[in-house]
């Protein structure tokens, strides 16, 4: 999942994401954001947008983006854990390539509409980005930097990542599934 079918598409995203310099996002904080886009609610339909701070995104990039993204939701659809494009780990340091740069990815698909994120349910939604929140270091609570400390419970939370991209898609994309229930409203654990 962290490679685009298209090799010459993902060359050419590659070589946006070069020509555009600071302006843009990296590739690991794309792949965040595409995250985001695919496993949150219905995102504006701008979002490749979010990818660069100066200029439009070509055709192209947007298409390629998009392809991703739906790529994304299928294999989060069928149950498979996403693949992503850097270490889980939440203390490497590696500007725009590490784990950190992956969650501020994210946490901005996020912020592209975050009253729709908490609409539901704001404390589930709230522990699920949780991780995200916390590894990204966009945020100043002090209670923040007190769990910051704890790195066995960071480590875990980031090494969760990839299942917990599954528990967001079903929370806002079969929250049946992601409850308990089956479709017919019963409970599963009867």
């Amino acid at each position: 999942m962290d490679t685009l079918n298209n090799p010459s598409l993902r060359k050419r995203v590659d070589q946006f994401i070069t020509d555009a310099g600071d302006d843009a996002l990296t590739w690991v904080e794309i792949h965040g954001l595409m995250c985001a886009v695919a496993t949150g609610p219905e995102a504006p339909a701008d979002w490749p947008a979010a990818c660069h701070a100066e200029d439009q995104v070509p055709a192209d990039i947007a298409a390629a983006l998009v392809n991703l993204k739906d790529r994304i939701a299928a294999t989060l659809g069928a149950g498979e854990p996403i693949k992503l494009p850097c270490r889980l780990d939440p203390y490497a340091e590696d500007e725009g390539a590490d784990l950190a740069s992956w969650c501020a990815g994210f946490m901005a698909g996020v912020y592209l509409q975050e009253a729709a994120w908490y609409a539901a349910d704001e404390d589930t939604a709230a522990n699920l980005l949780l991780p995200m929140v916390l590894i990204a270091g966009l945020d100043d609570d002090p209670a923040l930097d007190d769990l910051w400390q704890d790195s066995k419970l960071v480590r875990q939370m980031a090494m969760g990542i990839p299942e917990l991209l599954e528990e967001l898609f079903l929370f806002y994309h079969a929250p049946d599934l992601a409850s308990g229930e089956d479709a017919d409203g019963d409970d599963q654990d009867d």
